[in-house]
Formats: C-alpha cells, sequence, structure tokens
C-alpha cells in the first residue's frame, strides 16, 4: 500500500504539471525558491554550534515547525494532495492501518517534508556541539531528525482526519479561514519584528523551558541533553517522542474508522429553496451596467465565501501590520503606509477570476466586444479599490498623528495611490495572461505549480512596480519639506490611474481575443 500511496502522489503530480508548461515551470521555482530559503535557515541554524543559544535556537525551530504543520491543515485541507484528503481516503475498500501507511509516506514527499527535512537537519547540527563524541549521543542526534519529522506529518494529518467532517460546514470553513488568518498574519509579524528588530535573538528563559517540555521541543531536547552528556534523559525523550506518535496514529486510525462507518449528517440536510425577489430599483440599477453587476458579484462573493472574505481581510491586514511594525522600530514617518500599498499587491490584484473559477463561463458567454471585456475587469478592480483607498488613507492618517508629521501624510499617499495604481495595472496583466483560480474543492488551495507561479510572477510585477512610479519617488524626495508637498496627492492619485486606464485599454482586447483560452485554465485547475 505505501508503493500504491506514493505512486499515486507521483502520478498526481505527474499528471498537473503536463497540463501546463507555466504550472511545471511555477512548480520547479516555487520549491527551487523554498528549498534554497530552507537551506538558507538551516544553515544559520548550523552555523550556531557551540554558541550558549544554539540549542534554544533548536528548541524553537522544532515548536515553529510543529505549530505550521498543525495550523496549515486546519486552514487549508490538504492543500491539493489529494493522496492524503481523508474524506477521499474514507471512501477506499482498504483497512485504515494500511491507508495511514500508505497516507504517511505519501505525505513526506514534496517541497513541504523537504524543506522541514533541510531545516531539521541544521537544527540539530546546530544543538549537537558534543553530541557525536560518543555513539549514544551520535545515535540521539540522527534519531531526533525523523522522528521530528515524522511527528510534523503524522499529527497534522491526524488533525485533519478528525476535524474533516467539522470543516465541511460553513462555521467550520469561516474557523478554518479565520484560522489560517491567524497563522499567516502572526507568521508575517514575526518576521517582520526577527528582520527589523535588531541583530541576535534574545528568546525569554521561561519561554525556552515551556517550549523543551512541549512534545515539539523534545527532541531538540534530547540533542542538548546528549551532547551534554545526560544520554538516559535524551533517550527517554526520543521515546516519548516515539510514544506520541504512536498514540496519535491511533487517534488517526480511529477518524478514519469513523468516517468509513458513519455518514455525514449536512448532506443529509434537506435543502431550502428562497424565493427571491428581483425586481426592484436595484436589480434594474445593476441590470443596466455590467460594471455594477460584476462589482455587485465580487461584494457578494467577499462577503459569503469564507475563503474569499478570509483573503481580502488577510491583505488588509498586511496592509495594516506593515506600518504598526514598522513604526515601532525607528520608522517614524507616514511613508510606511507605501509598504502597506505594495503588501496588498502582492495578494489581491492579481486574482481577478479567482473568485468565479470555472463558473466563469457565464462571463465569458456574454462578452460580445471589447468595451464589455473592459467593463468586466473594472468591475472586479472596483471593489478592491473601494476597499483598499479609505484603508490606507485612514491607516496613514493615523500613523501621521501619531508619529507628529502630518505634513508628510499627503505626499505619502500620493506615492501609495501611485503603486496601488501601477500594481492594479499589473494585476490585471497576470490576470488575463497567468489567470490564478481557487480550485472548486474546499480542501485544495491550488493545483501544483500554479501557486508558486501565481507568486512568482506577481512578486516580479510588484518590483516592476516600485520602478514604474520612479518619478513620483524622486518627486516626493525633491518636495520633501517644502510648501508644495501637498501636490504629490493628486499627482500621484492621477499617475495610479493613467497606469490603470492605459492599461486597461490593452488588457480588455486581450481578455476579449483570450476569454475562452482563460475559461479554459480555469476548468482544468
Amino acid at each position: 500500500m505505501v508503493g500504491v500511496f506514493v505512486g499515486l502522489k507521483l502520478a498526481l503530480l505527474r499528471s498537473s504539471l503536463r497540463r501546463s508548461t507555466a504550472r511545471a515551470v511555477g512548480f520547479v521555482a516555487g520549491a527551487g525558491i523554498s528549498v534554497a530559503a530552507a537551506c538558507y535557515a538551516a544553515a544559520g541554524l548550523a552555523a550556531g554550534r557551540g554558541e550558549p543559544g544554539a540549542a534554544d535556537l533548536a528548541v524553537l525551530a522544532f515548536a515553529g515547525l510543529a505549530v505550521a504543520w498543525l495550523a496549515l491543515p486546519l486552514s487549508f485541507g490538504a492543500g491539493g494532495d489529494e493522496s492524503s484528503d481523508p474524506t477521499r481516503l474514507a471512501v477506499l475498500p482498504v483497512r485504515p492501518r494500511r491507508l495511514i501507511a500508505g497516507a504517511t509516506a505519501s505525505a513526506l514527499i514534496g517541497p513541504g517534508p523537504l524543506c522541514t527535512l533541510v531545516i531539521i537537519t541544521g537544527a540539530v547540527a546546530g544543538a549537537a556541539e558534543g553530541a557525536f563524541d560518543s555513539l549514544p549521543g551520535a545515535v540521539v542526534a540522527v534519531l531526533a531528525v525523523p522522528l521530528t519529522l515524522l511527528l510534523c506529518v503524522v499529527a497534522s494529518r491526524a488533525v485533519l482526519a478528525s476535524f474533516a467532517r467539522a470543516l465541511t460546514g460553513r462555521r467550520g470553513k469561516d474557523a478554518a479561514a479565520l484560522g489560517g488568518l491567524l497563522t499567516a498574519v502572526g507568521g508575517y509579524a514575526a518576521y517582520l519584528l526577527l528582520t527589523t528588530a535588531g541583530s541576535g535573538l534574545a528568546l525569554p528563559p521561561v519561554v525556552v523551558r515551556v517550549l523543551r517540555w512541549t512534545p515539539p521541543g523534545w527532541p531538540a531536547d534530547a540533542v542538548r541533553a546528549a551532547a551534554d552528556g545526560r544520554t538516559g534523559t535524551a533517550l527517554l525523550e526520543l521515546a516519548g517522542t516515539a510514544a506520541l506518535i504512536g498514540l496519535l496514529m491511533v487517534w488517526w486510525h480511529g477518524s478514519l474508522a469513523r468516517l468509513m462507518t458513519t455518514t455525514d449528517s449536512s448532506t443529509a440536510r434537506a435543502v431550502t429553496v428562497r424565493d427571491g425577489r428581483t425586481a426592484g430599483p436595484r436589480a434594474r440599477l445593476l441590470a443596466s451596467s455590467r460594471v455594477l453587476l460584476v462589482a455587485h458579484h465580487q461584494f457578494s462573493a467577499f462577503a459569503r465565501a469564507p475563503r474569499h472574505r478570509m483573503t481580502m481581510i488577510a491583505a488588509l491586514a498586511y496592509a495594516l501590520l506593515f506600518p504598526v511594525v514598522m513604526v515601532p522600530v525607528g520608522m517614524r514617518t507616514p511613508y510606511v503606509v507605501v509598504g502597506g500599498a505594495w503588501v496588498f499587491g502582492l495578494t489581491v490584484p492579481g486574482v481577478l477570476f479567482a473568485l468565479d473559477g470555472s463558473a466563469i463561463w457565464t462571463n465569458v458567454a456574454t462578452l460580445r466586444t471589447v468595451a464589455q471585456a473592459r467593463a468586466e475587469l473594472v468591475g472586479r478592480l472596483l471593489p478592491q479599490l473601494v476597499v483598499i483607498v479609505p484603508w490606507l488613507t485612514a491607516v496613514g492618517t493615523g500613523v501621521a498623528v501619531a508619529t507628529g508629521r502630518t505634513g508628510q501624510l499627503a505626499a505619502a499617499l500620493g506615492v501609495a495611490f501611485a503603486l496601488l495604481g501601477v500594481t492594479f495595472a499589473m494585476g490585471m496583466v497576470i490576470s488575463v495572461f497567468h489567470p490564478y483560480p481557487y480550485p472548486e474543492d474546499p480542501w485544495s488551495v491550488s493545483a501544483p505549480g500554479q501557486s508558486g507561479g501565481y507568486h512568482l510572477a506577481n512578486f516580479c510585477s510588484s518590483l516592476l512596480g516600485a520602478v514604474v512610479i520612479a518619478p513620483v519617488i524622486a518627486a516626493a524626495v525633491a518636495l520633501d519639506g517644502s510648501a508644495f508637498s501637498w501636490l504629490l496627492l493628486p499627482l500621484g492619485t492621477a499617475y495610479g490611474l493613467l497606469a490603470v486606464l492605459s492599461t486597461l485599454r490593452t488588457m480588455g482586447r486581450r481578455l476579449f481575443e483570450r476569454a475562452p483560452e482563460i475559461l479554459t485554465t480555469l476548468r482544468m485547475s
């Protein structure tokens, strides 16, 4: 069964990548960047070998990886890995014990487990000063790596199987999306703090002691104990880790058994059909303009669909979090709102067709002219514009008042709006030439390679956007402190609108020509 699941995982991955060259390139690029980042982090952890805080960093790394493996499945399910989806495993005519063995083996394949393995190895290498001086110590250090990886994988799959039914309901999806938002925002805040708060990482001793006594900290503390010559303590902690893995497998077994032998109550509920009223002033107003109709649909999707709603909330949180974190560490200026606009541009504008997916065929079927295609793009951009402009204005005003630099507010907002317009323009380009849909499967975030290609294109466009607004930045530097700096607000706003309108003219025609291809791409997800 292990061989079957491993072959299934490889076949699914190979089939997905064969569908599109862009997906294959995106997967390779995303995997390469992820592995390179993991190697960089592992090298940093290993370089601390012999330092007093090396063992503490290993404990922190092990605990952080375990939290990530537990939180991400609850937020995004199997993440496109159908061979590990508990709802799919439950319908197979195979006993749970064999399913667990095969699913565990397949879950160890991919960039995620590889990056985890690399980081764990680097953390162990950094904390193992003196552990390889004896055979028992070397055995402990070597065994800590696979045990930690296995603990992360088994714990994530056991939790996913246990909450599979709960997450299929609307409240469960809301809770999962909220958990993903909190995890992403918390990780982003930690990254900003660690990269801007100065050199070195000072952990309170009580935090380290608590983490050492948690299950993810046992293998890391075992390496430290082996390095100190306390082989008995090290072996006991490794034995506790192995026992915990066994208990998690028992839990996983029970969850799979329940999925196989009980019915899903959510499918037994009667469907209530509501008799909605379509007549009225609002309906007539929406029917009179394609822009308003599409914008209303986008607003409704953000309001009702948990995954889409949390995407917008996360983007707004990132746009707020960047100034909130950067101001306390020394950047006491409203210009930090430009960073918030840049972060927002990395997330939402490039996924204009993600909300509809294959359902966009209704829009494609009614496209008759290039003007209608342009109205389609405007209707999808309008909700984002209506939300982010007041948000950035409020954030910039708050920072300006808090720092006492209200004179820079107009110029900062002008630069932010110019950057926002450029990122929206490039988002249209990405959406037309590299459409990125959310799969209909609620457990999946994207097909293999799809997410990597999209994020790579979006990141490159954001860097290019900073270059495109160079004239606005130069004007901000030249007028800083002068009485005419307020002119940057209308000039920057006009610059951003000009970028959107000029791009809209070309992308409207491209959308009209490529609409069938975009529909085919969205259907393949």
